[in-house]
C-alpha cells in the first residue's frame, strides 16, 4: 500500500509521449493511471469478478518524422481480481477425533466465500507511435505494440464468507442429524465460523514472465515549447497464461475444517487460495483504465559543419558622404507609387468591398467585426486623402491597412458562426481558415491583401450559412432499418424475391433515393406476405396478404411524387400485415430433442472440446438440416425456448469435464445464433461424464458419450 501512494504522489510527474508546440522528436517522462488492471480466470465452482488496480511507467519515445514514432519503457502494474463461492461443499472421510479416537466422516460447507488475488508485475513495453497536431498546442497520439510482463509477486486473501462443519460418526447415519447410535455431534465441536481469521498468503506456480499486447490512445497539450501535459486511456491484453503447472497438478481449494479441542470450534486448515487451487487452469491480464501525466522534450537538429572558406580580400575605398535623406526618399516611393495598378483596383473597389463586410458585421452582430469595419472607413478615408494630396507610398499603406481589416471582420464573423453552430465541423474548419487568410492579408503587398479579403469572406459565407434541417423521413437511419427488418422477414418467409428487394431497398437508402427505398421495402413486406399466405392457406392469411400488397401499391405511388413521408408509412403498414399472417401462420415444427455429435478423433481430459473454429464443416447434411430447422422454429416462435446441455466421457477429472461439457453448449449456442437463432431463447447447461449413453471403456462408447443434446422446453 506504500507503494501506491507513493506512485501517486508522483501524479504531477506522468509522461506521454506527443507532440509538443514545436513537434519535438524526443520525449521523456513519467505516467500514473488506473482503472479494470485484472487478471482474466474462470474458476470451475464460483464467479470471477474484476477489480480496479494501478499502474505508473517511465517511458521514452523517439519521432522520426512529423507522424511516426518507436517508444519503450518501464511499467508498474498492480492488478486485481476476485472469486465468489456461493454453496461450496467439501468432504473427508475416515478422520479420527480427537476426544476419544473416534472415527468420523466430515463435511465443510462455504457460502459466499470470497478470494481476492493481488498480483503485481513490472513490464517493459515497446509501442509504435502515430501522432497529428490540432492546431499549436494540442495534439493526437495513438500507440500499439507489445509489452513483456515479469512478475513482482502474488498475493490471495478469504476476506468474507462463513463456513459450517457437520459430521457423522463410525461411517452411518445421515449428514446433519444425529442418528441412532451415534454420539452427540454437538458435543464434539461440530459448529461454524467466519472467514475474518484467515491470513493471506503467496500465490504459487506462477510464470516470471509474460507477454501482452498493448495500446494507447490520448491527447497532449504543449504548456509551453517543452513541457506537455498528456490525457489518455490505455489497454492491455495477455496473451500468455502466467500459470505454470506441472501435469496431473491437483491441489485442492480447501481441506476439511479439523477438529483440534472439542472445547473450541472447527478451524479451516491448509487454504490454498483458487489461483493456486485446480479451480482454475488459466490466467492472463487485462488492463483497460486512464492515466495522466507531463513529459519533457527535445529535437536534435545538428548542423553539417560546412568547408573551409578562402577570405575574399575587399580593396579599401574610401567611405562616401551619405546625401540621401527621408524627403529624398518619400519621394522617390510616390514616383513609384503614382501610377500602381492595385493602387487604383483598391480606389475603385474598398468602398463596396467596406459596405458588404459593414453589412455582414451588421447581421452578424460580432463586437469584434463591427470594430474591424470602423477601422476599414478610416483608413480608406485617410488613403483616399493621402492619394489627393500626391503621397502615394503612404495612400498605398492605408489602403493595405484597410483591407488588413477588411479581411478581420470576415474572419471575426466566421469564428462568431463557428461558436455558434458548436459541432458543425465543415464551420469551424472554415472559421479556421478565415483566421490564416486574416493573418496572410498582413504579408506581401496590397495585392496579396485585397485576394485574401476576398477569401476571407468566402470562408465567412460558409462558417455562416444556415444550417438545413432534414425532413424527418429523409434520413438513411430510416431506411437502413426498414430494408434490414424486410430481409430478415424474408428470410423467415423464405422467399429470395423479397430477400432481392429488402437488398435494393438498403442500396438505394444509401445513395439517398429515400421514397424509392421505402416503396422498395414495402414490395419486399408484400411478397413475403405472399409466401407467408400461400404456406398455411388461411382465408385470414389471404386477406392479410392482399392488405399488405395494397400498401406496397400506395407507396410505390408515393415514391413517383418523392413523398418520403406517405412512402414510409405506406411499407410500414404493409410490415405490420406481414407481421400479422406470420403470428397466424408461422408454427414450430415438432421436435423433441436433436442430438448432435463432435468428429473427434482421439482425444483426452486436456483437449479443448470446443468445435474449431465455429465451423459448419464440422456437420453432416443431416446434422446441419436438424439445426437449421431449430433455427427456423425459434425465429417463428418467440415462446419458444431450448436447453442445449453439453455431455463428456469420464476420461479425466469430473471438475474439468464440467467445465468441457458447458464449453461445448456454448459453442453450439453461438453456432445457432450465428444461423439466425435469437440469443435470449437458448439456454446452456453441463451433464459432464455424469449421464453416459454409452460404455466409456471402448473409444466408440466414449465418441457417443461426447455429445451436445438441444431439448425444447
Amino acid at each position: 500500500m506504500k507503494r501506491i501512494f507513493t506512485m501517486l504522489g508522483l501524479l504531477v510527474l506522468g509522461l506521454g509521449a506527443s507532440a509538443q508546440m514545436n513537434q519535438h522528436s524526443n520525449y521523456i517522462g513519467l505516467n500514473v493511471g488506473g482503472g479494470m488492471n485484472t487478471i482474466l480466470y474462470s474458476p470451475t465452482d464460483g464467479n470471477w469478478n474484476p477489480k480496479l488496480g494501478f499502474l505508473g511507467e517511465l517511458k521514452y519515445a523517439h519521432f522520426f518524422g512529423k507522424h511516426f514514432g518507436l517508444g519503450f519503457g518501464v511499467q508498474y502494474n498492480m492488478s486485481r481480481a476476485g472469486a465468489t463461492f456461493d454453496f461450496f461443499v467439501e468432504e473427508a472421510t475416515g478422520l479420527t477425533h480427537p476426544k476419544d479416537g473416534l472415527k468420523y466422516d466430515a463435511r465443510t460447507s462455504f457460502r459466499d466465500w470470497k478470494d481476492v488475488q493481488t498480483m503485481q508485475f513490472l513490464s517493459v513495453p515497446i509501442e509504435l507511435y502515430w501522432r497529428a497536431p490540432m492546431g499549436e498546442r494540442w495534439a493526437f497520439i495513438f500507440g500499439v505494440g507489445a509489452s513483456l510482463d515479469f512478475n513482482l509477486s502474488g498475493k490471495y486473501k478469504a476476506d468474507d464468507g462463513s463456513f459450517d462443519v457437520a459430521g457423522r460418526f463410525y461411517s452411518t447415519g445421515s449428514w446433519w442429524i444425529n442418528a441412532d447410535g451415534n454420539p452427540p455431534l454437538p458435543d464434539y465441536g461440530f459448529t461454524s465460523d467466519q472467514a475474518s481469521n484467515l491470513e493471506e498468503g503467496d500465490i504459487e506456480n506462477l510464470k516470471q514472465m509474460g507477454v501482452s499486447i498493448v495500446a494507447d490512445l490520448g491527447f497532449n497539450y504543449a504548456m509551453s515549447n517543452h513541457w506537455g501535459l498528456y490525457l489518455g486511456i490505455y489497454g492491455g491484453y495477455g496473451i500468455t497464461n502466467l500459470l505454470d503447472r506441472e501435469e496431473g497438478y491437483n491441489t485442492k481449494m480447501y481441506t476439511t475444517a479439523q477438529l483440534s479441542d472439542v472445547s473450541s470450534d472447527p478451524k479451516l486448515t491448509g487454504y490454498n487460495g483458487v489461483v493456486n487451487s485446480d479451480q482454475v487452469d488459466a490466467l492472463n491480464l487485462l488492463n483497460v483504465g486512464a492515466k495522466i501525466g507531463i513529459n519533457f522534450g527535445w529535437s536534435c537538429n545538428h548542423k553539417a559543419k560546412s568547408e573551409p572558406v578562402t577570405p575574399v580580400v575587399v580593396p579599401y575605398e574610401e567611405p562616401v558622404a551619405e546625401v540621401d535623406d527621408e524627403a529624398a526618399k518619400e519621394a522617390r516611393c510616390n514616383q513609384q507609387r503614382m501610377n500602381d495598378a492595385d493602387m487604383r483596383m483598391a480606389m475603385e473597389n474598398v468602398d463596396a468591398d467596406i459596405a458588404e463586410a459593414e453589412k455582414a458585421a451588421n447581421a452578424n452582430g460580432d463586437a469584434k467585426a463591427k470594430a474591424a469595419v470602423a477601422a476599414a472607413k478610416k483608413q480608406a478615408a485617410d488613403a483616399k486623402e493621402a492619394h489627393k494630396n500626391g503621397q502615394y507610398c503612404k495612400a498605398y499603406d492605408l489602403f493595405k491597412a484597410a483591407y488588413v481589416s477588411i479581411s478581420d471582420t470576415y474572419a471575426a464573423n466566421a469564428k462568431s458562426c463557428a461558436n455558434t453552430k458548436s459541432g458543425d465541423k465543415e464551420a469551424a474548419q472554415a472559421a479556421d481558415d478565415a483566421a490564416l487568410y486574416a493573418t496572410a492579408a498582413r504579408n506581401d503587398g496590397l495585392d496579396a491583401s485585397i485576394a485574401a479579403s476576398r477569401n476571407a469572406k468566402i470562408n465567412a459565407d460558409i462558417a455562416c450559412a444556415p444550417v438545413e434541417k432534414p425532413k424527418p423521413y429523409e434520413n438513411p437511419n430510416f431506411a437502413e432499418r426498414l430494408s434490414r427488418e424486410a430481409l430478415a422477414m424474408a428470410g423467415i418467409a423464405e422467399s429470395q424475391p423479397a430477400a432481392s428487394d429488402a437488398q435494393s431497398a438498403a442500396e438505394k437508402g444509401r445513395q439517398g433515393s429515400f421514397a424509392d427505398s421505402y416503396a422498395t421495402s414495402a414490395a419486399s413486406f408484400a411478397k413475403s406476405a405472399d409466401a407467408f399466405a400461400a404456406k398455411c392457406n388461411k382465408p385470414a392469411a389471404k386477406a392479410l396478404a392482399k392488405e399488405a400488397n395494397e400498401h406496397a401499391k400506395k407507396s410505390a405511388e408515393a415514391a413517383k411524387q418523392n413523398d418520403a413521408e406517405t412512402a414510409y408509412k405506406e411499407a410500414v403498414a404493409a410490415r405490420d400485415a406481414a407481421n400479422r399472417i406470420n403470428a397466424v401462420c408461422a408454427k414450430a415444427e415438432p421436435m423433441k430433442q436433436v442430438e448432435v455429435q463432435e468428429k473427434l478423433d482421439a482425444i483426452n481430459a486436456t483437449v479443448n472440446f470446443e468445435f474449431a473454429n465455429d465451423s459448419d464443416a464440422q456437420f453432416d447434411e443431416k446434422t446441419n438440416d436438424a439445426l437449421n430447422t431449430i433455427v427456423k422454429n425459434l425465429q417463428a416462435d418467440k415462446n419458444l425456448k431450448v436447453l442445449i446441455t453439453g455431455h463428456t466421457d469420464n476420461i479425466g477429472k469430473e471438475a474439468v469435464n464440467m467445465r468441457y461439457g458447458k464449453q461445448r453448449a456454448e459453442t453450439l449456442k453461438k453456432l445457432l445464433v450465428k444461423r439466425g437463432a435469437p440469443a435470449a431463447q437458448i439456454s446452456t447447461d453441463s451433464k459432464g461424464p455424469k449421464e453416459p449413453v454409452a460404455s466409456n471403456d471402448t473409444e466408440e462408447g466414449r465418441y457417443q458419450n461426447r455429445r451436445a443434446v438441444i431439448t425444447i422446453k
